[in-house]
């Protein structure tokens, strides 16, 4: 006899309940000289299994097959309920528990008279231990592995990234929009792409620069309408399997909770003071054989962009800065009108992604990347202009 609520939904489904086998993440705790320790950015993934002391151990077949330096590996997404595919909350770890939790209106919080946790505000902008770093965002995204799918177990990936977690969010729901709500079944890439950013040091009392590392999911294609029948062809095929796998009967697969004595140690690594958190050295990419050369860094000046009216001289200088040439320019517009971009499309996105006003006055040192994006439709974007926000870890 089946139990509703444990073994079957109120609907009859039958709930097919999966543990976390695998975790992935882009960080690790390191050691001072000290004895100490401080977690630290990676600017690749990661894979840990749980060992038989029910602590993360790198997973060395997992290693072997996506290699030491993996930044980008196929995924597929288990359920149509976003917060079953990506959990996300205001979170305040000790090494023992979770001690407060919101939505960044309400939370709960434990306290010694109530330790299974009363109402509390406020949560969110308001509340002093997120102003304090001592309470994050949380987000979970749960998957299987496309390359090494399991039965009965799932991946979990951690975040506490403002950035990784806004990014990931509206890639899922872009994905449900296009889909009309289908993400069980859905093939995507999971990404970590490192992007410069800047946070204030307290010892300082400036600014320092630091490299972060933003998580995303991705789907790419030649065209929407290949990539709606790429999404949808997995979808399919993946309905198909629950109904083999089910006997006939509609198949929901659950994320089993994780026990908080197990996940607070873990995860309170992340919740050290800032002054402790030491960010990860900037890693030079190595270029990949498929991309274009990295164009050269712009030199620093007091300003890029000449004022309204300004005009070049006949190098295509103005304020020390090269743009690019009127062949390049009519090149550009060209490939730009070929794409089905009419003329106030394109000066809007020149506009919201580089400040450009026109073709004209696209920087040299930004022509392939401006190229790249409208020549892939949008898909290979500019690099994130990081905030205060993006702090390491």
């Amino acid at each position: 006899m089946a139990i509703v609520g444990l073994t079957v939904s109120a609907d009859g489904e039958a709930i097919q309940r999966l543990a976390v086998a695998t975790k992935i993440a882009i960080g690790e705790v390191r050691k001072t000289e000290s004895g100490g320790t401080y977690p630290s950015k990676l600017d690749h993934f990661v894979f840990l299994r749980k060992s038989n002391k029910l602590e993360w151990e790198p997973d060395p077949e997992l290693a072997r097959h996506f290699g030491e330096n993996c930044r980008e590996f196929p995924i597929i997404l288990l359920n149509d309920e976003i917060e079953n595919v990506f959990r996300t909350e205001y979170a305040w770890w000790s090494k023992t528990e979770k001690k407060c939790w919101g939505d960044g209106r309400n939370a709960t919080r434990r306290t010694e008279k109530h330790p299974d946790g009363e109402p509390w505000t406020p949560c969110g902008d308001s509340c002093p231990e997120l102003a304090s770093n001592v309470c994050k965002p949380s987000g979970d995204l749960y998957f299987i592995l496309a390359d090494f799918p399991r039965l009965g177990a799932v991946c979990r990936l951690h975040t506490t990234s403002y950035r990784s977690i806004r990014q990931i969010h509206s890639a899922i729901e872009q994905i449900r929009t296009v889909t009309g709500g289908r993400l069980a079944g859905i093939r995507c890439k999971l990404v970590v792409r490192p992007e410069k950013a800047a946070y204030y040091d307290e010892k300082k009392k400036q600014k320092v620069s630091t490299t972060i590392y933003a998580l995303n999911i991705e789907l790419s294609a030649q065209g929407m309408q290949k990539l709606i029948s790429t999404m949808t062809e997995n979808a399919k095929l993946f309905e198909q399997t629950k109904r083999l796998l089910g006997d006939g009967r509609k198949v929901e697969y659950v994320v089993e909770p994780e026990s908080e004595i197990e996940r607070a140690p873990d995860v309170a690594q992340e919740f050290y003071p800032p002054e402790e958190n030491v960010p990860a050295p900037a890693i030079q990419q190595p270029s990949r054989i498929s991309a274009s050369p990295a164009p050269e860094p712009a030199p620093e000046q007091t300003y890029i962009w000449p004022p309204t009216g300004e005009k070049k001289d006949g190098n295509g200088h103005t304020n020390g800065v090269e743009y690019i040439t009127k062949e390049q320019g009519a090149k550009l517009r060209a490939m730009i009108v070929e794409h089905g971009y009419s003329n106030v499309q394109a000066k809007q996105y020149l506009m919201e992604l580089w400040n450009v006003k026109s073709t004209a006055e696209v920087p040299a040192y930004k022509f392939d990347e401006v190229w790249r994006y409208f020549a892939s439709d949008g898909q290979e974007k500019p690099p994130y202009q990081a905030t205060d926000e993006d702090l390491p870890f």
